[in-house]
């Protein structure tokens, strides 16, 4: 906060604008404008030294000294940062010009991340012969900053959580095989640009004992493909961080799990995980 106000104080003195801010309530303030943007107006009134905010929701109209009207009838007709003045239009295409043009260095910062997984068995062992009611997997996996990051390649520790479950329709006392499954891991991977390549290898304790995964995922940025589109929605704009953080990936996964008569089976499935770093 004390940076923000410095910030201003200093923007004030190196491009001072006088102006009238008329609330809805019809009662006023005078003073040196400071700054406007699509939510607040910054303005620092007469006889004070510091500036003050004013939500936009509380402003009808501002008119400078020189008579150039920045905002009428609760309307932003001009913005002002750094003794520059633009149209809120020109503002969102400089801003959708910069995302694409800007050459970003992605740098990979140990983090949390949430992915929630959904996948379905596309083949099965023959244990599963008699399984004709066979549903999807539900997971989630948790990312966690631990681990090794050289370069484009990292690799980390990860915990998952899912759940199985595949019947038999026509004979209901027949034993399901199902149930919750605890595994923990390492996902190894790569960045290609703004892609990424991850592989997950995780074992734990399933239904009937011990199991393992080993699978591949393809990750890709979704909060970046959403701003490159939509980045001028004004909800969009309101959620750029929150927006950012979100990616989405598609998994090819292999399970060998233990069985109740000591035995083995396993699946082969695909899905997709939807993924919100911290």
């Amino acid at each position: 906060m004390r940076k923000i106000l410095l910030f201003l104080l200093l923007t004030s003195l190196l491009f001072p604008v006088g102006g009238v801010v008329i609330f809805n309530d019809g009662t006023t303030v005078e003073g040196d404008i400071n700054g406007v943007n699509a939510n607040s107006v910054y303005i620092t009134p007469i006889g004070l030294s510091f500036p003050e905010e004013i939500l936009m929701d509380n402003v009808d109209s501002l008119r400078l000294y020189d008579g150039k009207l920045l905002i009428a009838n609760s309307q932003v007709l001009l913005l002002y940062s750094n003794g520059q003045f633009m149209t809120p239009e020109e503002e969102k295409l400089n801003r959708k010009v910069a995302r694409e043009e800007y050459d970003v260095e992605y740098v990979i910062i140990p983090n949390w991340s949430l992915n929630l997984y959904t996948g379905y068995p596309i083949i099965t062992g023959s244990s599963f012969d008699y399984y004709d009611d066979i549903n999807p997997i539900f997971g989630l996996s948790i990312g966690s900053p631990w681990g090794l990051f050289m370069g484009d390649y990292f690799m980390n520790a990860i915990a998952e959580i899912a759940y199985y479950n595949f019947n038999v329709i026509n004979n209901p006392d027949y034993e399901r095989f199902g149930g919750m499954a605890w595994q923990i891991g390492v996902s190894p991977g790569f960045f290609i640009g703004e892609y990424s390549i991850s592989l997950t290898a995780c074992t734990g304790i399933y239904h009937a004992g011990t199991g393992f995964i080993a699978g591949g995922s393809i990750d890709l940025p979704l909060g970046g493909i959403i701003l490159n589109k939509y980045g001028d929605v004004e909800f969009v704009e309101k959620m750029e961080e929150v927006i950012e953080a979100l990616e989405i990936r598609v998994t090819g996964r292999a399970n060998t799990v233990k069985k109740n008569d000591g035995g083995t089976t396993y699946w082969l499935g695909g899905g997709i995980s939807l993924g919100y770093e911290f």
